[in-house]
């Protein structure tokens, strides 16, 4: 076993030379070992050879057990490289082999894990859960830590998919606490790792995933010629780069699994991944690039693509895309990301109705998985409809607490993405002196990033170009009061019919006359017909 952190490498490639080099006279142990190794190289033929020699090679020495746990590997290696059919046969094979020989602890529980496993990769959830619980059970007895640390994995995801989120996560917490005090084998702690991080990814659990790809990355790092976990690692680690703001080495960490990787559910994730990074950095040919072979490989593409629409100008395409993408029913974390894109869409100038959905949506994914990220994402998208509905002082509250969880997880660019908006709350609540001292704290973090499109936007949010010249920087609900002004209502009139306070529509009447510098209603009047703002757009 070689624990996290410890400081012998194991140096694969060596020991598949010297075993494959005496091949003929191969013990089953050691044949046994030939297929670890050839696993860990990613020699998938040289593997399943190995093992099924080993297999029988056990059989012929009257060790069923060993041959039963070859039979295992070989399904198990097999469904995750998605040959479906022929890890099926193998498990039948090794059903068959239970059923004829007295089983031992061990193999009751290889058995029984093998159950859940078949159970959870059906979608019967329920049941997976069941046998997920009883093969836990049945390899504590057995003492048999990889299998119990495999059936608590499998457990763990079956309770995340089932929405019972606390209990799911605190199984993949056993996990990672068993394979880092060294009682798991490397065979097992792999496939743990990269299923354990990738259930946190997809419900957006960021605190466990960087703390659990860190550890992956230092397992990894110790199997010298490692390829059957690196592409998953890598694609991990440089998401978890991306959030704390080191770019060019994630940037430099996706391309290297592009250029190398064969798997084509490993090589999708790093273009997509590779896409977003080329499209923060202005990079928009490149992004381009990615995200059509992402696509190839059949990865949804959105909301990268439709942001990058965005920063092209052509919105009608970006928010016909994000609408798309949410129809075809998205995983969790996919669907996470397209509301919190449809809601940025659509606030600014698009359909506002169909902005609260997606914001009150995002709410709910917030509440329900409980992840702090989704939390920042939620109020970040309601203080995005408050500061649209001319609401700000609510907004602010909201996103100085998504400022914080940015913050603690280290994340500057959503940190500074989320200044801007407060930048823009400050402004429409008549503070420009912090409007502006929000912005420069913002365009500091986003110029150290490279983060082009976003300075673009935050300069003109910054000059009052956000909007048209013609508003001269009026809000959504400035512009409304100004048309009422215009068309000779009082305040009293205006406020019945924004369902608004008479204090709240003098406060706005006095924020128009001075971004416009006028001195009178009379004045405002004037200008409204003058830049044809007098009807609605």
């Amino acid at each position: 076993m070689s624990p996290v952190g410890a400081a012998q490498v194991i140096d694969w490639v060596a020991r598949s030379d010297e075993l494959t080099a005496r091949r003929a006279e191969l013990s089953a142990v050691e044949l046994d070992e030939l297929g670890l190794a050839a696993w860990f190289l990613g020699r998938e033929a040289d593997c399943e050879r190995a093992w099924d020699a080993a297999h029988l090679a056990y059989l012929d020495e009257g060790e069923t057990d060993a041959a039963i746990r070859c039979a295992f590997w070989l399904g198990f290696t097999l469904g995750d490289r998605g040959e479906a059919v022929r890890a099926g046969a193998w498990m039948s094979r090794l059903f068959e082999l239970c059923d004829t020989s007295v089983p031992s602890a061990r193999s009751a529980a290889i058995a029984g894990l093998c159950r859940a496993i078949g159970a959870y990769a059906s979608g019967q959830l329920e049941a997976s859960v069941d046998l997920g619980e009883r093969a836990v059970q049945l390899a504590r007895t057995a003492r048999d830590a990889d299998v119990e640390v495999l059936a608590t994995m499998t457990l763990g995801r079956s309770l995340v998919q089932h929405g019972r989120m606390r209990e799911g996560f605190e199984c993949m917490d056993r996990v990672m606490l068993a394979i880092s005090s060294g009682r798991v084998s490397d065979r097992a702690a792999g496939p743990a790792y990269c299923a354990v991080i990738a259930s946190c990814l997809d419900r957006w659990d960021v605190e466990r995933a960087r703390v659990w790809t860190r550890d992956l990355s230092d397992w990894c790092d110790a199997q010298s010629g490692l390829e059957t976990f690196r592409g998953e690692c890598s694609v991990n680690r440089a998401g978890v780069l991306q959030l704390l703001g080191e770019w060019d080495e994630a940037t430099a960490t996706l391309t290297a699994v592009c250029e190398r990787e064969r798997r084509a559910e490993t090589l999708e994730h790093a273009y997509y991944a590779l896409g977003e990074l080329c499209r923060l950095i202005g990079r928009r040919a490149d992004a381009e690039t990615a995200y059509r072979r992402a696509s190839e490989l059949g990865l949804e593409v959105q909301p990268g693509l439709a942001l990058l629409r965005r920063d092209e100008g052509r919105t009608p395409a970006a928010r016909a895309g994000i609408a798309r993408a949410l129809n075809a029913s998205p995983s969790p974390g996919v669907r996470a990301q397209l509301l919190a894109a449809q809601v940025e869409l659509e606030v600014d100038g698009g359909d506002w109705e169909l902005a609260a959905r997606a914001g009150s949506a995002l709410r709910e994914m917030a509440d329900a998985l409980g992840t702090v990220y989704l939390e920042a994402q939620a109020d970040r998208a309601e203080a995005r409809l408050l500061i649209g509905a001319d609401e700000s002082e609510q907004a602010l509250p909201l996103l100085r607490r998504s400022w914080g969880v940015w913050r603690r997880l280290e994340a500057p660019y959503e940190a500074a993405v989320t200044r801007v908006l407060m930048g823009r709350a400050n402004r429409a609540f008549g503070d420009e002196e912090a409007a502006q001292l929000e912005f420069d704290a913002a365009r500091t973090v986003l110029a150290g990033l490279g983060a082009v499109a976003d300075l673009d936007r935050l300069e003109r949010v910054a000059a009052g170009g956000e909007r048209s010249a013609a508003s001269a920087g009026l809000t959504r609900r400035e512009l409304e009061v100004l048309r009422l002004v215009a068309s000779g209502r009082s305040n009293r009139q205006i406020a019945g019919e924004l369902f608004l306070s008479e204090r709240t529509v003098a406060r706005h009447v006095s924020n128009i006359l001075g971004k416009l510098g006028l001195g009178s209603r009379t004045a405002a009047t004037a200008f409204a017909f003058e830049h044809g703002l007098t009807t609605a757009r």
